[in-house]
Parts: structure tokens; C-alpha cells; sequence
């Protein structure tokens, strides 16, 4: 494969599984040194031993994002290491499962900002001097599907999407004069641990049918972005048309929403083609 990165060093957050661990070796293999940040001592120094045997140069740093000191450290740590940051691939966060009239709906939201959206917020001020003084340098956000368009009893989860999609917007007008590209992703149901904990019933009704996108398939479209400066990437493709639909009128995006709970539909759109979230997850160790 083509080294694309090489010699870039890439900084990746919420690294130690799911899309941040699938990320940094797709990264890897392209030839990235890499910088891993995530909470998870024991599982991100199992991901560093993965992305050195692929050849790259790696670092690794148990981070709260959460923790303005902790970002401090993990980002002097990289800078002395290796003198620049070229990407940063904003990936911690945490997702809640809930209706608005539950008692923990308020909580949720709190939580799912902390993590989310502040952690994100603190680390790019803290990389994002850097990237003016290079005059270069890439930040990819992930955000969701439901950063453009809220299911049902996702409705904290989706909160913190939009403003992570309102971030990302505002971040690219803003740093556009130091060359510097912001990239955010929204990616459909993913089979990551986000939900490991929520009950099939507990789900957003379409979500308990569709198939979900793999970390790497997330992966391979974060490392084209970067590679081709796209400002803004969907996946699937067919989830386009919910937010096209969405964007025309609020009752043509909950038209849509509301047929894909039925998985016929759904599977003609190609969301709904194997297993199911809780499928997939149960039949693979958590990662």
C-alpha cells in the first residue's frame, strides 16, 4: 500500500477501541507515526503493540480528554516526541440510550457533553496553535448521522451531535486562513461497544434491524478525507437521502425515519443486509 502519511504524525483520541483504534492502524498502515490517547491504560498499550507491528513509530498516553491538565501532557508529550502534529482525529466520546421523559434524559445530556463535545473542545485548543504555527495540518471530528437528523430515544446522543456538527462548521471558516482543514464525519449505526450496554428494546426503532457499518469501514473513509479534504462525509451513502430528506422538510426526514423501522425498507436501501447491531456485538469480544 501506498505510505500516503508517511512521516505525518497523527494524534488520535479514544484510540484504545471501535473507530479510534480502527483509525489509528488504518493510519499505520499508511505509513503515520502515530500518537494514541484514551483512558484505558491496559487496552491502549494492546492497540500501540498492534500499530508498532504494522511498523510505525508510536506513542501512547493514558488521557482524560476531559482533564485540561491531562490534554496539556498528552500533546507536549507528542510535540516532544515528534516536534508536530499534522492530524488530529477527535474520536473520545460516549453515547446514552433514553427517552426525554426519563429521569437520567438530563444527566445524559451532561455527561455526553463532557465527554463528547468539552473533551473535544479541549483538546483542539490545545493542538490548534500548533497547526497555525505549521500554516498546515488537518482535525477530523466524528459526529454522526444524528448530527444532522435526530432518531427517537437517541435524543441526548443527538444533542451533542449537532453541536459537534456546529463545532466542526465554525472551526473550519475560522482556522481556513492557516491552511488548515477540518473534516467531520457522520457515520450511521457502527458496531463499536457505544451501546454494548443497551437493550435491543431500548434502541431507536429503526436501529434494532439495520446492519451495522464496521470501525474499519469509518476508518477507511477518516484517512480519505484527510487525504482528499473533504469537508463533510456520510456514511453510508443512502443515509444521504434521510438527510437531503430532512433538510427539504422536518416531516419528509420523520417520513423517512419512520419507514426505515421497517427492515423490507430499510434492506432496499442497503441498511438493513446481515446482522443486526446486537448480533454483531455478541458474536465478537469487546474492542
Amino acid at each position: 500500500m501506498k505510505a500516503s502519511f508517511a512521516n505525518k504524525v497523527v494524534l488520535v483520541t479514544g484510540a484504545s477501541r471501535g473507530i479510534g483504534r480502527a483509525v489509528a492502524l488504518a493510519f499505520a498502515r499508511e505509513g503515520a507515526q502515530l500518537v494514541l490517547a484514551a483512558r484505558s491504560v491496559e487496552v491502549l498499550a494492546q492497540v500501540e503493540k498492534e500499530v508498532r507491528d504494522l511498523g510505525s513509530e508510536v506513542l501512547s498516553v493514558p488521557t482524560d480528554v476531559t482533564s485540561h491538565g491531562a490534554v496539556t501532557a498528552l500533546v507536549d508529550a507528542a510535540m516532544n516526541r515528534f516536534g508536530r502534529i499534522d492530524v488530529l482525529v477527535n474520536n473520545a466520546g460516549i453515547g446514552k440510550v433514553g427517552g426525554i421523559e426519563s429521569a437520567a434524559f438530563e444527566d445524559d445530556v451532561h455527561q455526553t457533553l463532557r465527554a463528547s463535545l468539552f473533551g473535544m473542545i479541549n483538546v483542539t485548543q490545545r493542538v490548534l496553535p500548533i497547526l497555525r504555527q505549521q500554516r498546515s495540518g488537518t482535525i477530523v471530528n466524528m459526529s454522526s448521522v444524528m448530527g444532522r437528523k435526530a432518531f427517537s430515544r437517541f435524543g441526548s446522543y443527538a444533542i451533542v451531535m449537532h453541536a459537534v456538527s456546529a463545532f466542526s462548521d465554525s472551526l473550519r471558516q475560522e482556522a481556513a486562513d492557516s491552511d488548515i482543514q477540518v473534516s467531520v464525519i457522520h457515520p450511521a449505526l457502527t458496531a463499536t461497544d457505544l451501546l454494548r450496554e443497551a437493550e435491543e428494546a431500548e434502541m431507536p426503532p429503526p436501529f434494532r434491524h439495520m446492519t451495522p457499518l464496521s470501525s474499519e469501514d469509518v476508518a477507511r473513509a477518516v484517512t480519505k478525507a484527510v487525504r482528499c479534504g473533504k469537508r463533510r462525509v456520510v456514511l453510508p451513502r443512502t443515509a444521504n437521502m434521510l438527510l437531503l430528506g430532512e433538510a427539504l422538510s422536518p416531516r419528509i426526514g420523520d417520513f423517512i425515519a419512520t419507514a426505515l423501522t421497517q427492515r423490507p425498507i430499510a434492506g432496499l436501501l442497503g441498511m438493513s443486509r446481515g446482522k443486526t447491531y446486537h448480533e454483531t456485538i455478541l458474536s465478537n469480544p469487546s474492542r
